[in-house]
């Protein structure tokens, strides 16, 4: 365990450094810093020598470590426990909560420093807004945000499934008073297996020269069918362009990467989507220095891939409802570029 100490402590340095004060409400870089150091100490008391790594969550430190981390697959991972898990034991849920259905902010702090009292070297956070804003963050995903007290089953799905890519919290946040905006969260069916993700994460290196001129952000703007590439452009580009452009002022559908993905056809398949969706996943790219602004390169890393073709096949049958053309699922350019444009400002959803 002490390189989840060393990891997750350096990680947030490194980001709190990055991110502007007036981006950091309520409290400076020293409070973050303070509230990971008491986080991270709770591991003195969920550590690998004690505790049932396949049983993570039956051990109220180990449910606190995950909880005010804010990262139940991370924490697993880092701990080198299984990333399947029965779900959180009743009986810490019950014992927190003294016996209620629900647990409260006040359990919550209440728990998290008598688990600090009594671990060895354990920290307190230097104030009590750390931990509050941990619960609300929790409070926020599950759909709590009035009361802040989360039933048993809402607590639980939080743990199980809130680090799956595309499973979206009920609301971002529940400060409506924050001026930091929040880029929506992008659904996703299981089966996107976090393809999708990576698909824009290389759309990153191209997407200053226009969203749909490489086939990279094409095929991400494919993926985000279930969003739109309004939120796309606030995710892949550049965080310090200041305003993001909108799909709206992109320009049209390069036709030379239409006809890459087609291979000359003057319409392009669902099976044109599957092979170019697969290929973009195979030797994916990185930058050199690890940076954005650094020059990509092409490795040998592939994937993710999704769990089944199926992920291709549905987001193509969005579009192809859109275009008009679920009887063949085969577009034409003009309709493709119609849907890339102004699909996301259409307010038009159909499915075939």
């Amino acid at each position: 365990m002490n390189t989840l100490i060393s990891i997750l402590y350096l990680a947030l340095i490194g980001l709190v450094t990055a991110i502007p004060s007036s981006l950091i409400p309520r409290q400076d870089t020293s409070g973050l810093v303070s509230a990971l150091k008491s986080c991270i100490s709770l591991q003195n008391s969920c550590n690998a020598t004690t505790v049932d790594l396949s049983n993570f969550y039956n051990y109220t430190s180990c449910f606190l470590l995950t909880a005010c981390m804010d990262g139940p697959a991370q924490v697993l991972s880092m701990s080198q426990a299984p990333a399947t898990q029965p779900r959180l034991s009743e009986s810490v849920f019950y014992a927190i909560t003294n016996g209620n259905s629900y647990m409260t902010q006040q359990n919550y702090i209440d728990a998290y420093y008598h688990q600090i009292s009594i671990t060895p070297g354990g920290s307190y956070p230097d104030d009590v807004t750390d931990i509050t804003d941990q619960w609300s963050h929790i409070a926020a995903w599950t759909g709590f945000c009035a009361t802040e007290n989360i039933p048993y089953a809402n607590l639980t799905d939080w743990l199980e499934y809130s680090s799956v890519p595309g499973v979206c919290p009920a609301v971002a946040s529940c400060n409506t008073s924050t001026t930091v905006p929040m880029i929506p969260c992008v659904p996703q069916p299981i089966t996107e297996n976090g393809s999708c993700a990576e698909m824009a994460n290389q759309c990153q290196f191209w997407v200053t020269q226009g969203l749909f001129q490489n086939e990279y952000c094409v095929l991400a703007s494919f993926c985000y069918a279930w969003s739109n590439t309004d939120v796309l452009l606030q995710q892949v580009y550049p965080s310090d362009t200041s305003p993001t452009p909108t799909t709206a002022q992109e320009a049209k559908l390069s036709e030379a990467v239409f006809y890459n993905m087609t291979g000359g056809a003057a319409s392009m398949t669902q099976q044109n989507v599957i092979d170019a969706y697969y290929e973009g996943l195979t030797g994916t790219w990185s930058s050199l220095d690890g940076t954005l602004a650094g020059m990509p390169e092409k490795t040998d890393k592939d994937g993710p891939y999704p769990a089944s073709t199926d992920y291709v096949i549905e987001f193509w049958g969005m579009i192809s409802a859109w275009t008009g053309f679920c009887d063949t699922r085969t577009i034409p350019y003009d309709n493709l570029a119609d849907y890339l444009s102004f699909a996301a400002t259409s307010g038009y959803h159909p499915t075939c």
